[in-house]
Order: structure tokens, then C-alpha cells, then sequence
């Protein structure tokens, strides 16, 4: 990324967060002290009705080694990522007879093809999550390999 639209770079630590009606999701950190100035001093706050600048963000959360630490996602969520992919839906379109152009329609194809009501079921039932990995997951991969062209 342009060095000039780089608003931040540097380690945060997770202080804080809370989720409530009024304020909506907010998180803390703690900025580490390696600029003379506060980095985001010139920036506008949130008051009243004027919103303060938004920000573009992804975070990585590291180890003592400064290294990436690997997040689990439970199945559930693997597959509302996947319900997300247009490269999932085209996919998903060529093994059925329904067109499958839509987050919407990528999840009905899932709830189909594993017969279930909710993609929750994948984290509470053992057989739907193997029926998930053998008739969704494994085959796709398969696909992106196969068709993904390498770079």
C-alpha cells in the first residue's frame, strides 16, 4: 500500500471490547509509544451527529515471537466465509440446477446439500460437520486447485 494512505502501522494490544445497543461494537487498544506525537492526533473524533474518519483495518494477532498466530474458524463459520465467494458460487452453481449468484443463495445451496435448517448444525452435529468437509470443503479445494490458476 501507498506509504502516504497509511494512516497507522505498528503493534497493538487488545485492552478492551464491548458490544451494546447504544454505542455498537467498540474495541480499545493500546498504541505502542515509538512516535513523538499520538498518531491519529490530527484525526476528528466521533460527536454528536459528525462522525470522526474512518479507517480500513486487518489485524493479525502474533505470538511472543512475533509471529502469526493460526484462528480456528468452527465449520459454521468456514462456510458463511464461503457463502461470501463468488468463486464458491460458481462453483456451487455447476452442481445444481438453481443458479447460485448470491451469499443468499450460496447459503441455501448449503442448507440443501447438507439438509439442514442452519449452518449452526455444522458446530453442533458431528455428522453434518463430516458430511460438510466430504461433500463441500474437500471438493472445493479440489476445485480452487485444479481451476485456480497459479500466480
Amino acid at each position: 500500500m501507498d506509504e502516504q494512505k497509511i494512516a497507522f502501522q505498528g503493534e497493538l494490544m487488545l485492552l478492551n471490547w464491548a458490544e451494546s445497543s447504544t454505542r455498537g461494537r467498540t474495541v480499545t487498544f493500546l498504541l505502542g509509544e515509538d512516535t513523538e506525537t499520538h498518531p491519529f492526533k490530527d484525526f476528528t473524533i466521533r460527536q454528536g451527529k459528525r462522525a470522526g474518519q474512518r479507517f480500513m483495518c486487518v489485524m493479525v494477532q502474533i505470538d511472543e515471537n512475533e509471529q502469526p498466530v493460526e484462528q480456528r474458524r468452527t465449520g459454521a463459520q468456514r462456510a458463511a466465509v464461503l457463502c461470501k465467494d463468488p468463486e464458491f458460487w460458481s462453483w456451487a452453481s455447476s452442481r445444481t440446477f438453481e443458479p447460485v449468484n448470491s451469499e443468499e443463495s450460496a447459503r441455501q445451496f448449503l442448507l440443501d446439500h447438507l439438509e439442514i435448517d442452519s449452518r449452526s448444525e455444522i458446530d453442533r452435529d458431528g455428522n453434518v460437520a463430516e458430511r460438510f468437509e466430504r461433500v463441500i470443503e474437500i471438493p472445493y479445494r479440489a476445485y480452487k486447485q485444479y481451476f485456480t490458476p497459479a500466480l
